[in-house]
């Protein structure tokens, strides 16, 4: 199959392009710079520059492709929304447009799960949950828009939409910023770290995109987890400890803090400090809002289940 792969060179696009080259597939990415070009060809993906906000320029490469694979985004929780409502909304949407232009004939975006957090529970959740009126990140937010967009275009692919919880494994920058912290003592668990989190492997979430590839009917949205919700403390402090990271004992309590995340996010807007504050209401709401979702839909439209074990994923993580 010959796919087409944005954000190739992230977190999540470059353990997609491996399993694709490993599987026999032809990929192509795009790049933004010229700076990634000789590491992509090397492993033996063919490189197109440009950039999404400018796809007649490029477009013509899409001729032929069966799929494109939509990972990029800035994976930011804080900054300038119209930086976000470019970068997400209006760029996959021009990407969606070329698809359409060119005649590819599937379309994958991976959006994710901050579309529903605001502040309530997200406890067995399904694809009938209606979105909040506004997430609490301006990435949330965007990948909200960007999905009611792609879904309410008229398009000739079959548009599929992955909304993974948070995404682990080796590499992932989070563990380092949160490792970070907690040697800095800026760590703190949230009522003891006891609400209820879902986390998917790196490698699960690919294992869901390359169903995708040849499954699912259009405008499907479909959740990708581990499948093993558990306590936030108990999952985080696992990374940690994998990361060679003592577990932090520090605790706040939720309301104070969900307090504290209001006044600092107002502080920061009304002085336009374009730096991330130290506490928003996504980190927040990272360690401390539950989360558990339904896996229904993908099990069965899909066939999807998890490649990846925690335990196994853990020995990835300390090898």
């Amino acid at each position: 199959m010959r796919v087409f792969v944005t954000g190739a060179t992230g977190f999540l696009g470059s353990a997609l392009t491996e399993r694709l080259l490993r599987e026999g597939h032809s990929v192509t990415a795009l790049l933004r710079s010229e700076s990634g070009r000789a590491a992509q060809e090397k492993k033996g993906v063919r490189v197109v520059l440009g950039l999404l906000t400018d796809t007649t320029s490029w477009e013509q490469n899409l001729q032929g492709m069966d799929a494109i694979v939509h990972c990029a985004a800035p994976v930011e929780f804080w900054g300038v929304w119209e930086d976000f409502h470019r970068d997400i909304v209006q760029g996959s949407l021009a990407l969606l447009h070329a698809a359409s232009r060119m005649q590819v004939k599937r379309f994958i975006y991976i959006s994710s799960e901050s579309v529903l957090q605001d502040v309530k529970p997200l406890l067995d959740i399904d694809k009938t949950e209606p979105y909040p009126e506004m997430p609490n990140s301006f990435y949330g937010r965007a990948k909200k828009e960007a999905e009611i967009a792609l879904l309410a275009e008229p398009a000739g692919c079959v548009r599929i939409i992955l909304r993974p919880t948070f995404i682990w494994g080796p590499g992932v920058k989070a563990l380092e910023t949160m490792a970070a912290k907690v040697r800095s003592n800026d760590f703190m668990w949230v009522d003891q770290g006891r609400s209820i989190m879902e986390m998917v492997h790196v490698d699960n979430v690919v294992e869901a995109i390359l169903l995708s590839l040849d499954k699912g009917a259009d405008k499907s949205i479909y959740y990708v987890t581990d499948n093993n919700a558990m306590p936030a403390r108990e999952f985080l402090g696992k990374l940690l400890v994998a990361a060679g990271v003592e577990l932090p004992a520090r605790n706040i309590n939720g309301r104070i803090a969900s307090v504290a995340a209001r006044i600092i996010e107002t502080l920061w807007k009304a002085f336009g400090i374009r730096s991330a504050p130290p506490l928003s209401r996504f980190e927040l709401a990272f360690v401390s809002q539950p989360r558990r979702y339904k896996l229904d839909r993908i099990r069965k439209d899909l066939g999807y289940a998890p490649v990846r074990s925690l335990e196994d994923g853990l020995k990835t993580l300390r090898n």
